[in-house]
């Protein structure tokens, strides 16, 4: 008779990180209570003893998100400047997307100004080692947080054309008339996106470096 895996002790920790690891093979919208009892072996029920409630778990899962991307993002440009440095925190977040899908679809969930200040702190604090990046290029204040903003959004955007596969699917000219039918190299595009990113940084301020 084969006997039967125990279900692992439960604690908050617990939870949580089965909960990250749930998210990355089942995604952001197939989260729930019962769902990742399921997962942990047991019933929705005994969840209750270490969260309060789905938004409870989503809130807290939210946050260790944020951390990791945080301390990634400071690990990767710590002793680095200005191009060097932003090309390495753009394929670190990127390279997370990909291995953390449903985590990543969890850090982009909720607006950065929404109804929960620890939140909207801890999002605020992701742009950190970026703004701290940004100082290189003489960047400072309300121009280092709109360029970290907009630095992001063009992440953002890049990672989900990926995720849907439409960078897969596309074909790229060749020659003056455009009419080639190359594969389109994602890596290629992502690293000439990013140093057109850089470089726009740099003239922004004025020094054109």
């Amino acid at each position: 008779m084969t006997s039967r895996a125990k279900s692992p002790k439960l604690s908050r920790d617990v939870v949580v990180n089965a909960a990250l690891t749930f998210l990355d093979r089942e995604g952001w919208d197939a989260l729930s209570i019962n769902a990742l009892a399921s997962h942990l072996g047991t019933k929705g029920p005994s969840l209750y003893n270490h969260v309060d409630s789905l938004d409870d778990l989503r809130r807290t899962v939210r946050m260790r998100v944020i951390d990791d991307i945080l301390q990634m993002l400071s690990t990767v440009a710590a002793g680095r400047t200005r191009d060097d440095a932003v090309m390495a925190m753009a394929s670190a977040y990127r390279s997370y997307a990909h291995h953390h899908p449903g985590r990543y679809s969890a850090f982009t969930r909720m607006p950065l100004g929404g109804d929960d200040p620890e939140f909207t702190a801890a999002s605020h604090s992701a742009a950190l080692p970026v703004i701290d990046v940004l100082a290189s290029y003489g960047l400072s204040g309300q121009d280092a947080f709109y360029a970290a903003l907009e630095f992001w959004a063009a992440l953002h955007g890049f990672v989900l054309l990926e995720m849907t596969g439409v960078m897969e699917s596309g074909v790229m000219g060749s020659g003056d008339n455009g009419n080639g039918t190359g594969k389109i190299d994602p890596d290629a595009v992502f690293s000439d996106m990013v140093l057109r990113l850089a470089t726009g940084m740099g003239h922004r301020n004025g020094d054109g470096r």
